[in-house]
């Protein structure tokens, strides 16, 4: 019975080794409109890594295809799907150089845009409530800046109303960020800082809560330093805005996506 079973599992073992050398062959040879149509299946099924796999066959095989644009932005999308933040972006860099002139640049942008925010995000820091605007920001900066160049370089674009709504959300994170860093300095005396941050604040992101909920820190701050005129000038801005209340936008949902045609 051992026997049996033995060579049972060497045979399932074997099969599963023609099964891949087979697998890999297809790809190897097959030709470049069977690769081609091979991963668009894959990707229009949901089955990201496979059409990843073939569709890169087809931009190494063939870097002259007729599908090169298609592909890359195939891969743009597959990459994003199976949320390897890495590779995708390397993959817009490489389209964006490849086909500056691209009817597609503004989906280039969006996604672009929509990884760098990924890359922001922290599953743990969601579940727990711990909110991101206080923790490192790189890439939501970045992200911050590919909608901004949508949105600059291509206002008709069907991405531009959502890449509107992240930047608004963003830049109410980037504010708290602010803030929580003028509070840590005002907390250790450093009131030169704490004042500076705030007048930062003022420039980048003067429609924000944060901004707001800054000034009492800037005005205290001048007071500190016996700056009894910037204080003044301090207290009347935040007579202007008393009572003034900048509704905190809510984190944009994931789009439904699907790679430019």
């Amino acid at each position: 019975m051992r026997k049996l079973k033995s060579f049972a599992l060497l045979t399932a073992m074997a099969l599963a080794v023609t099964a891949c050398s087979s697998s890999k062959q297809d790809v190897e040879q097959a030709p470049e409109q069977t690769l081609y149509s091979t991963g668009q299946t894959y990707l229009q099924d949901g089955d990201y890594s496979q059409a990843i796999r073939y569709l890169n066959a087809v931009s190494s095989r063939f870097p002259g295809s007729s599908y090169s644009e298609q592909v890359q932005l195939n891969l743009i999308y597959a990459y994003y799907k199976t949320q390897d933040y890495s590779e995708t972006l390397v993959t817009i860099d490489r389209f964006i150089q490849r086909f500056p002139n691209s009817s597609h640049l503004d989906y280039a942008l969006y996604m672009a845009g929509l990884t760098n925010s990924a890359l922001g995000d922290n599953f743990f820091q969601d579940f727990f409530g711990v909110d991101r605007a206080t923790r490192e920001n790189t890439s939501i900066k970045t992200a911050f800046a590919n909608f901004q160049n949508l949105v600059q370089h291509f206002p008709n674009s069907p991405y531009t109303p959502d890449a509107l709504a992240r930047m608004t959300y963003i830049k109410a994170s980037l504010a708290r960020h602010e803030l929580a860093i003028a509070k840590f300095y005002f907390k250790r005396d450093a009131y030169v800082a704490t004042a500076n941050r705030v007048v930062s604040m003022l420039k980048l992101y003067p429609d924000t809560q944060a901004t707001l909920d800054a000034l009492p820190l800037m005005k205290a701050s001048y007071e500190k330093m016996n700056l009894t005129h910037l204080a003044d000038q301090t207290a009347k801005i935040i007579a202007a805005n008393e009572g003034k209340k900048f509704d905190e936008p809510e984190k944009p949902k994931e789009p439904e996506l699907k790679a430019p045609q």
